[in-house]
């Protein structure tokens, strides 16, 4: 599995002449001024659809910026609509002009959520070795060591559950693992105060899926019954998987609910 996270800049590194970015309004901040920079090369014709930008660090070394201003400026792009980031790649240009996209108005990522107040509950913690199945399901290579955290969450306590879940991070996350029965946060948060890793993005996937066993006896429900199922996998900045989650929910007790506003430019 590819998960570059803090990445040790190499000595020796070619370095070339920083270019001037854009000349920003005296309140613009300078991750602004270089994603204008770079509208207006993609403008131009310097990079066209379907071209790999320069890397995060290629980037802060022609610009004299911080990796920091660099990942700003890509996030305003992708808002824009100009570019994706694909995994293993990294950024490519996908338009010329401004595409207005729709995003979450939500102010945490527990709104996001909407479940990290519930009562939750710890019941297994295991290491597994992912096999050519787990591994398809992850998104990553067969044969790396994963940790896999089964909790359950009540609306209230010693009522019924409403969410049995099963949570996988890499093995380098055990200490967060190991800390989550004691902690009121979820397991993310924990991996962001322990090892400084930044949670940049989170995929949400939604469906109706069959009760595993396991799930159905968490549940109290026959073996098979429809579920409300939620899939969520976090990235850091670098499109590094930090978790992936499966949830599964009675029908009757789920809800969830959002607002989505145009956003067209910053």
């Amino acid at each position: 599995m590819n998960c570059p996270y803090n990445r040790p800049y190499t000595p020796g590194m070619p370095t070339t002449p920083r270019e001037p970015l854009a000349k920003p309004s005296a309140a613009a901040p300078k991750y602004s001024a270089l994603a204008s920079t770079l509208i207006d090369e993609i403008r131009a014709g310097r990079y066209r659809p379907g071209d790999l930008l320069p890397s995060e660090p290629e980037l802060s070394r022609r610009f004299g910026v911080s990796r920091h201003t660099v990942r700003a400026a890509l996030r305003s792009l992708y808002e824009k609509g100009l570019i994706v980031s694909r995994r293993g790649h990294g950024s490519v240009v996908q338009a010329t002009a401004v595409d207005p996209r729709y995003n979450y108005a939500c102010n945490s990522v527990d709104e996001l959520l909407q479940y990290a107040t519930t009562p939750r509950r710890v019941i297994g913690i295991e290491r597994v070795v992912a096999d050519e199945a787990l591994a398809t399901w992850l998104g990553c290579e067969a044969g790396y060591a994963w940790w896999t955290v089964h909790t359950c969450r009540w609306r209230e306590a010693g009522g019924p559950v409403i969410a049995s879940s099963r949570i996988y991070v890499p093995d380098a996350f055990g200490d967060a693992v190991a800390a989550l029965a004691d902690s009121a946060l979820p397991l993310f948060a924990i991996m962001e105060q322990r090892y400084g890793v930044h949670v940049a993005q989170i995929r949400q996937a939604f469906a109706v899926s069959a009760a595993t066993a396991a799930e159905a006896q968490d549940l109290e429900l026959a073996p098979g019954t429809a579920v409300m199922c939620v899939e969520r996998r976090f990235f850091d900045e670098r499109g590094g998987l930090l978790e992936v989650s499966r949830s599964v929910h009675p029908p009757e007790t789920f809800h969830y609910e959002m607002t989505l506003r145009q956003v067209i430019g910053r």
